[in-house]
């Protein structure tokens, strides 16, 4: 059975009635669309929000492997725009739109139809479509928003939202007033031909315009905080100290989609696809990849990791070579992964040594929405024996998945439960994706070492080890 466009539900927390709701997918596009754009703008920019929307629902949609709402556990997104994004029901549409809701509900349902399943991959994964009001003639760079670089989200220059009614805009401000607002300390008195000296010194700005840091009076700030402080609509501003106005342009953080800039494209009769790579680096439109009960992980990129190949494992009292068992349970494993639709990457597919740098390598290019890295545990007393799993201190999502499939290991395999542990493991340190470390069995134990040389037993652990995945991503 496949899930239609249809029933795909959005588990969305209503942050306004503060309840739960479940929405079909192509409502929730459109309640989210008509929270996000006006719904006077032409048809090719309301098209290319409503591909927004949806891929940051996708992005988010735990049935997609999406991690959900980090401030609702339980729900994939929330209806806070300044976390997830903005939702309008048919009532709140039709209080806000009055006696034009018929004409802007027909329009924007258009759009999200002729959008219908389309959304926005970097490198096949769906993408943060994140949407902006206007620029003021430059998108930014996300490592100046967010502190790290994405490949999509860089700067580019824009024309298109001259128009807007957020290019320019001019805020004034009293000294008393600045004072309060920011809590600073400074001399009012400290003037000079009615320009006040050293009010505001020190500025770093990006390379589009946005104000990074300022001192203000006796005070260091960011200029998110500036802008949040004052009340201004975007970090890119200038002022005149004499009269103590800022003179801010655009309208929010600069990042992705300038929506008032994909309506003068659409005006200038740009298509949809056009104004998103615009805004977009590098990015390509597909339809979702829709999951099946028998392909539940389609667009999942798992990285194996046999670990200690060749010579550099132990052997077992009956030689048994780690090496080759770990070997053996990654394939029985990656095949499995590849029946249920997933890209799987084995950093080796023979019984050789490759360093610990490499396979770490092989991983992050890759870039996997999760590397798992087989192994065995060895000790030098033989009595002690079970399965033990490492997540790396501070991976969220790799604590998760660790707990996932080491509770399937223990009760499929029935050895000793050894816990679920954070370790500062090089493999576990070094790779950019959620990861984790499973010791399946102790090789050095006698009876386990028998186990584990058994195709029987490695299958199970194979088996465990997919159905710990497949719960994680659709429990």
């Amino acid at each position: 059975m496949t899930f239609d466009y249809e029933e795909l539900t959005v588990k969305l927390y209503d942050t306004n009635k503060q309840e739960a709701r479940l929405v079909d997918l192509k409502e929730y596009v459109i309640g989210a669309v008509s929270a996000s754009m006006p719904p006077e703008f032409p048809k090719e920019a309301l098209k290319a929000q409503a591909i927004c929307c949806r891929t940051l629902a996708v992005k988010r949609m735990g049935i997609f492997g999406g991690s959900g709402c980090k401030r609702q556990p339980g729900f994939d997104v929330c209806s806070d725009s300044l976390h997830c994004q903005g939702f309008m029901d048919i009532d709140e549409r039709q209080r806000a739109w009055g006696s034009r809701y018929e004409e802007f509900t027909k329009k924007i349902e258009s759009a999200v139809e002729e959008t219908s399943e389309i959304i926005m991959v970097y490198n096949n994964n769906p993408i943060e479509a994140v949407y902006h009001e206007a620029c003021g003639g430059c998108t930014e760079d996300s490592e100046n928003v967010w502190g790290n670089k994405v490949s999509y989200l860089r700067r580019v220059e824009c024309i298109y939202c001259k128009d807007s009614p957020y290019w320019n805009i001019t805020k004034n401000f009293s000294i008393r007033e600045l004072k309060r607002r920011l809590a600073i300390n400074f001399d009012e008195n400290l003037s000079e031909k009615n320009e006040i000296i050293g009010l505001l010194d020190n500025i770093k700005s990006t390379a589009s315009g946005r104000i990074k840091k300022i001192r203000i009076g006796d005070m260091v700030f960011n200029g998110e905080d500036v802008r949040n402080l004052l009340g201004l609509s975007s970090t890119k501003f200038t002022w005149k100290v004499s009269g103590l106005s800022f003179d801010v342009m655009g309208m929010g953080n600069g990042l992705g989609l300038c929506q008032y800039g994909a309506r003068g494209m659409a005006l200038l009769g740009f298509p949809v696809d056009e104004i998103l790579k615009f805004y977009f680096t590098g990015v390509d439109l597909k339809q979702v990849e829709k999951p099946t009960y028998l392909k539940p992980l389609i667009g999942k990129t798992i990285v194996i990791d046999p670990g200690q190949g060749g010579s550099s494992g132990k052997s077992g009292p009956m030689g048994l070579s780690e090496g080759y068992v770990n070997l053996e349970i990654a394939k029985v494993a990656a095949e499995g992964f590849e029946q249920c639709g997933a890209k799987v990457i084995l950093t080796r597919n023979k019984n050789e040594f490759v360093s610990l740098s490499e396979r770490v390598q092989i991983a992050n290019n890759s870039k996997p929405d999760i590397a798992i890295s087989i192994q065995q545990n060895f000790f030098f007393d033989d009595a002690i024996g079970g399965t033990e799993t490492f997540y790396y201190p501070g991976d969220a999502e790799g604590k998760k998945i660790s707990e996932y499939i080491h509770r399937e290991l223990t009760a499929t395999l029935m050895l000793k439960d050894m816990g679920t542990k954070p370790a500062d493991l090089y493999v576990l340190r070094e790779t950019n994706s959620p990861s984790v470390m499973l010791n399946i069995a102790c090789l050095s134990n006698p009876k386990e070492e028998r186990l584990l040389s058994e195709p029987q037993f490695r299958q199970k652990a194979a088996k465990a080890i997919i159905d710990g995945i497949k719960n994680y991503y659709h429990d």
